[in-house]
């Protein structure tokens, strides 16, 4: 059972925005737009101002509030925390290009399971957004129960199946981790492990696909698979369970940037020199994949201007009354960096050589 408990101590002076903005380190603008449904506030910003305003049991004026949303033009955003670098650039994506055609835009963040993304449309709803993007990885069946419930709303997907009948706009997952295949596999590496992001998201069977794909068409074979959930912690333990049981891999193809960071480390200690015994990639080009040791091969994904196409996508449609599909890939690009270059052919070299020394040393005793 939950039980309110009320703080009448609190109940007798009333905080006031200048309290909660500094609480927050924040201006008092910024404040106002949180508690008017986090117009045009950055995710991690939103959450700081939350967590001031819980704390000083702050209540926001719903007069003011309403007056400034009958005003204002907004578009909902649903997404995944800001922990995770892609999704964050998206939404900025979404804020800028919103922001150029006068809209403002509310940011839910929200955990993944239908019930949750169920209560922040609901949220989001009541403050009045004319269209949703749903940046979290759903299935086909859920995607088009949402655009079916909700009619009166325009919605755009960035991570359903590419079959969903629903606005959908991605990158091109498959093209991008098919080119960091092809790269692998022309260096002559020829056992290869996979280190899958979560199985829930359609951008992660994706790249897996295209993984599978361009090695089941090669003299290489697949040696071994683990999946992680995108952050650095899982692409660590997971690389850590392949190398404790001694699987032999020369290329480790991971899922995005984050995993690969925290496979290069366990990489580094088991003493696997990157990239002559293994080459690790990964996919994003997030920040500071380009400062990994070593440097990482990667896929960047342009995630700002995903977040602008799916804006303009959906403008136009309200603009036009169009109510039809569209669908849409943004191509992405091969980064080549220091976790896959490598000047031998042959990525066993220096053990092949290492062999060939010893027999040497076996004959020279017959040789005197």
């Amino acid at each position: 059972m939950y039980i309110c408990k009320t703080d009448h101590s609190a109940m007798e002076k009333k905080i006031t925005f200048k309290e909660v903005a500094k609480l927050a380190g924040v201006s008092t603008q910024t404040v106002s737009r949180v508690t008017n449904g986090g117009l045009n506030v950055d995710p991690v910003t939103l959450k700081r101002v939350q967590e001031a305003i819980n704390t000083l049991g702050y209540i926001p004026n719903k007069g003011a509030q309403l007056l400034v949303r009958k005003s204002a033009k907004i578009f909902g955003v649903l997404s995944l925390g800001s922990t995770f670098e892609g999704a964050a650039s998206i939404v900025d994506g979404i804020r800028l290009e919103s922001l150029a055609i006068g809209y403002h835009i509310s940011i839910a963040v929200t955990e993944e399971g239908e019930e949750q993304i169920e209560l922040a449309i609901k949220e989001l709803q009541s403050q009045q957004v004319e269209a949703i993007f749903i940046n979290l990885p759903l299935t086909t069946a859920i995607a088009e129960k949402i655009v079916n419930k909700h009619s009166k709303i325009s919605f755009l997907f960035i991570d359903v199946p590419y079959e969903t009948a629903v606005n959908q706009v991605s990158s091109d997952h498959y093209q991008g981790a098919k080119l960091v295949a092809d790269l692998v596999l022309n260096q002559g590496r020829k056992q290869i492990a996979l280190l899958n992001g979560p199985s829930i998201s359609y951008a992660a069977n994706c790249r897996t696909k295209a993984w599978m794909d361009a090695i089941t068409n090669s003299e290489a074979s697949i040696v071994a698979q683990a999946e992680g959930n995108w952050s650095a912690e899982s692409g660590y333990l997971e690389t850590t369970k392949l190398l404790s049981k001694a699987i032999e891999f020369d290329a480790l193809l991971v899922g995005n940037d984050q995993m690969a960071l925290g496979a290069l480390r366990a990489c580094a200690e088991f003493k696997k020199e990157i990239p002559l015994q293994i080459a690790v990639t990964g996919f994003d080009d997030t920040t500071n994949s380009a400062y990994f040791n070593p440097p990482l091969t990667t896929v960047r994904q342009n995630f700002l201007e995903l977040g602008r196409k799916a804006v303009q996508k959906i403008a136009n449609q309200i603009k036009n009354g169009d109510h039809s599909i569209s669908k849409n890939k943004i191509p992405v690009t091969l980064i080549e960096r220091k976790s896959t270059q490598t000047t031998a052919k042959d990525p066993k070299a220096t053990e092949k050589i290492a062999n060939l020394l010893q027999e040497i040393n076996k004959l020279l005793p017959h040789l005197s």
